[in-house]
């Protein structure tokens, strides 16, 4: 391998390395102090809506003790390759290849939200490639709750609503009930959703993709054997803080630990708290019993982290209406209601539709709402948080504090 030794943040637009691998064309920049390094190197991968230019910052950190590796596979950040026939596992395997072609020493990937699956899978399926691991906003669980948000998001997009989409999208990675503590700017939440609201043609059919990759996936064989350290964001709802200790509790050497006032996207939100943990477990020395900004989980708390992200209480008007685009509706009481879901009660038909509904409380807007599970007169239900000025007036009945008038814009 042989690395640029003039990094700075510009570069990181230029155009990258390509390795081609059985017609698979994989991108990437390399980066070390050295340009013949023998030492192992940390590989970079992101999520959706992120490219190169969205690790700047980690870059940099890292340099300092580590060659860096940046790696698009293919429908991933910059790389417009589309792969509909390649699932995760492939794809994952693809990053042996680039590995084995490039001779490169064992890594130590750093995977994020969608990254996470794939270096996740990696480790586990080439653990002699991989020394240590680093994961962030697990996204391989297939949670019902989730399964349900991306099928919503795919069938919006299908129909061209791209401004709901966008909106739900928002809301799974910023939990805008939680800003004040994030510390998520107004700016950058609404430059968030203009990036999401003006995906080009090419970038909605890799989003696609990359998300029927993700509800294909059957979950994991085995776990990773190497050294794991995972991150969650306490605040985090699409990805929750009880799935990323269930996954550490899986790994023959995995740890977890609580990144304090952060959602899914903890590395951005609090980087030094999460530096603090990888700078030590990337250099192979003993993480801190304490560290500010985070909390250690023991491994007999792994497998017992409360499921639920908020509380959900009987509201005070529990009488509502439920309401289908067929024209159908339904006097419901509602049991418990929270920001992202709820109970209802009602004499409803025993088959439902998927989608199409609309729950009417009161005098607020329409809420939007996706059947989860459906027993007797019991309905759990999520909200796919599709319209803002909806999701702010549920907010404010829920929380008498009303939420920042940019959490639902």
């Amino acid at each position: 391998m042989h690395y640029r030794t003039d990094y700075s943040t510009a570069l990181l637009a230029a155009p990258p390395s390509v390795v081609d691998i059985a017609g698979w064309r994989l991108h990437y920049q390399a980066y070390s102090t050295r340009q013949r390094d023998t030492r192992q190197p940390v590989l970079l991968l992101g999520g959706a809506f992120q490219s190169f230019r969205s690790f700047a910052a980690e870059v940099d950190e890292l340099l300092t003790t580590h060659p860096v590796i940046l790696l698009d596979l293919p429908s991933q950040g910059g790389n417009l390759q589309l792969a509909p026939e390649l699932a995760l596992e492939q794809l994952a395997d693809l990053i042996a290849g680039f590995a084995e072609q490039l001779q490169l020493p064992p890594l130590m990937p750093i995977g994020l939200s969608y990254g996470s699956a794939l270096a996740a899978l990696f480790a586990a399926r080439h653990p002699q490639r991989c020394a240590r691991l680093l994961l962030a906003g697990i996204t391989a669980f297939g949670r019902p709750g989730a399964r349900l948000m991306l099928e919503e998001g795919l069938a919006l997009l299908d129909e061209g609503r791209t401004a709901e989409f966008a909106q739900g999208a928002l809301t799974g990675l910023l939990n805008p009930l939680h800003l004040n503590d994030t510390g998520i700017s107004p700016v950058f939440r609404k430059a968030l959703l203009r990036q999401i609201q003006r995906l080009s043609p090419a970038e909605v059919e890799r989003y696609r993709q990359n998300s029927r990759r993700l509800l294909a996936f059957g979950g994991f064989i085995e776990h990773p054997q190497c050294p794991t350290l995972v991150l969650a964001g306490e605040h985090d709802h699409f990805t929750q803080p009880w799935e990323h200790a269930h996954f550490a509790a899986a790994c023959r050497q995995g740890e977890c630990a609580l990144i304090h006032q952060a959602d899914h996207l903890a590395q951005f939100e609090r980087r030094e708290a999460c530096a603090a943990l990888y700078r030590p477990f990337l250099n192979q020395r003993p993480l801190p019993l304490r560290s500010p900004g985070s909390t250690r989980l023991p491994f007999e708390q792994l497998l017992s982290l409360e499921k639920r992200t908020e509380p959900r209480l009987a509201p005070r008007q529990r009488q509502a209406w439920l309401r289908h685009a067929e024209g159908q509706r339904w006097p419901v009481e509602l049991r418990e209601l929270g920001f992202f879901g709820g109970l209802l009660q009602a004499d409803l038909p025993a088959v439902l539709p998927r989608r199409g509904w609309q729950l009417q409380i009161g005098d607020l807007p329409p809420q939007h709402l996706l059947p989860l599970r459906h027993e007797q007169q019991d309905l759990a239900f999520v909200f796919p948080h599709t319209d803002a000025e909806a999701s702010l007036a549920l907010a404010e009945l829920i929380h008498p504090a009303p939420l920042p008038a940019a959490a639902c814009a």
